[in-house]
């Protein structure tokens, strides 16, 4: 017998329901209230079976991600994670056991919350004749100003958080082993896979970094996740600039890089266009670098220059191996699977 919609909330409750000294009303009413103290940055994602994960992913991976992918928004803004709020549309007649599911998603999601300092403070949970959905909406405060797309400036420098490819690899992977058209990269162990495989899955939202930033002066930031160059395109975009990249700069994982090469159509497909990545770019005034390079070590986040922001009319400038380089028909991260 399935578990109505009051033993799935009793659930999350249970496992998710902490305290906290601004929740003034929380889970089991008809709504949260919270005590703001700050300005409040609020963003939100609707994730779909079929279309942004597959439907046989473990609940415990997905809880993860769909927090994740939410986090990395305030990351990129510069927000503190306080508060979030979850919708559940669970497929009715399914063969599952969707009371011992919602645990397991339970687990994933507090496993990545409680070290982020976010609390579960609502939601609903329904069924559906569709596919899985979720939404979560996170709210963070924004104790400095936030970080903008439109605030990049010629003679900033671009740096990337991370490493960038990994999860756009994985992907390809994944397609591969369930006979869809993909491009699995070549000649990579199985402990390499494995390593692209867990970035896919479980994605790192860099928060503290993005709170650092913003609290240094660092006005512009985007995170990746559709792709670097889609994503760094949305800045130069938003703010009437262009950019000269030094592709060689990139910073690209242990396990990836052997599938890379002198091979631009990899280059291309993974780091450059892949997505999935939820890594930041910053842009940095110059005064401002070596702030920022220690910020990366006392987070613990590699940083990595990789170009810097031009005028306008430069546009786009890709430089790989010595020679300008072109992108070659790839539009960035597309939720199509």
């Amino acid at each position: 017998m399935q578990p109505g919609e009051f033993r799935l909330i009793e659930v999350l409750r249970s496992a998710l329901g902490e305290t906290d000294p601004d929740l003034l009303v929380g889970m089991g009413d008809d709504a949260a209230v919270v005590r703001c103290r700050e300005p409040v940055t609020i963003c939100s994602d609707t994730l779909v079976a079929g279309r942004h994960f597959f439907a046989d992913v473990a609940a415990t991976d997905l809880a993860w991600k769909a927090l994740a992918v939410n986090l990395s928004d305030l990351a990129a803004m510069g927000a503190i994670p306080r508060w979030a709020l979850l919708n559940l549309s669970l497929p009715a007649g399914q063969n599952c056991d969707w009371g011992l599911w919602v645990e397991d998603f339970a687990a994933g999601w507090r496993a990545l919350a409680k070290p982020s300092g976010l609390r579960l403070i609502g939601g609903d949970t329904v069924a559906t004749d569709g596919p899985l959905t979720l939404t979560v909406t996170v709210l963070g405060a924004q104790r400095d100003a936030p970080m903008r797309r439109d605030a990049a400036r010629p003679g900033q420098g671009v740096w990337v958080s991370g490493c960038i490819g990994d999860a756009a690899a994985a992907l390809d992977i994944a397609w591969s082993a369930r006979a869809l058209p993909a491009r699995p990269p070549a000649g990579l162990s199985t402990q390499a896979q494995w390593a692209l495989e867990q970035r896919r899955l479980r994605p790192t939202p860099r928060t503290a970094l993005g709170e650092a930033a913003a609290r240094c002066g660092v006005a512009c930031a985007q995170d990746i996740s559709d792709g670097f160059v889609a994503d760094l395109g949305h800045i130069l975009q938003a703010s009437g600039v262009g950019a000269r990249i030094c592709v060689d700069d990139l910073p690209i994982s242990v396990a990836l890089r052997p599938a890379l090469g002198e091979d631009w159509e990899a280059w291309q497909r993974w780091p450059l266009t892949g997505g999935d990545d939820y890594e930041l770019i910053l842009c940095v005034p110059p005064e401002l670098e070596d702030t920022l390079r220690g910020i990366g070590r006392e987070t613990g986040v590699p940083l990595t220059r990789v170009g810097e922001i031009a005028p306008a009319e430069v546009g786009l400038e890709l430089r790989w191996r010595g020679e300008l380089r072109r992108i070659d028909g790839h539009g960035g991260h597309q939720h199509v699977f």
